[in-house]
């Protein structure tokens, strides 16, 4: 059945951007637990203790940055409704850097983007680990190395 296979492949993608979707629901945006809890990884984060006292300076830099910027978007916010779809993307990403970053697991950290759907003006919500968007970028790369198309042979 050469028409099975292909509904099969788009029924198992649709579950995926169903299932990846919900990914960023799942974290609620209690904004001010959120800038509680910021600012108390900056306090242990600038005084050098706990978790950040062998984290590398770079890396303790990058964190109180990507804060400062985290908090500006935050600023005047009551709650996550005044967010609009990219900045709720961007402040999941950004939460998800700071944690990824003090665990020392850069490889888990989830990252989200909006991608157009084709075919269609819809976006969709896609997330996926640091570490499997380093392998496709990868294999990208591999393919068009080789010649051959991003997407595979058809």
């Amino acid at each position: 059945m050469q028409v099975a296979k292909p509904m099969a492949q788009w029924a198992a993608a649709l579950l995926l951007a169903a299932i990846s979707s919900t990914a960023l629901a799942t974290k609620s945006l209690d904004l001010d637990a959120i800038r509680s809890q910021q600012h108390e990884i900056r306090d242990s984060a600038t005084a050098g203790s706990g978790r950040f006292g062998d984290m590398p300076l770079a890396t303790r830099t990058r964190l109180l940055e990507k804060q400062a910027a985290l908090l500006t978007l935050l600023e005047g916010k009551q709650s996550a409704d005044e967010l609009s779809e990219p900045q709720r993307v961007e402040v999941f990403n950004t939460l998800e850097w700071i944690e990824a970053a003090i665990n020392q697991q850069p490889d888990e950290r989830m990252i989200c983007r909006r991608e157009r759907t084709i075919g269609s003006n819809r976006f969709t919500r896609v997330c996926r680990t640091a570490a499997e968007e380093e392998r496709m970028k990868e294999e990208a790369r591999r393919r068009l190395q080789e010649g051959g198309s991003v997407l595979g042979d058809r």
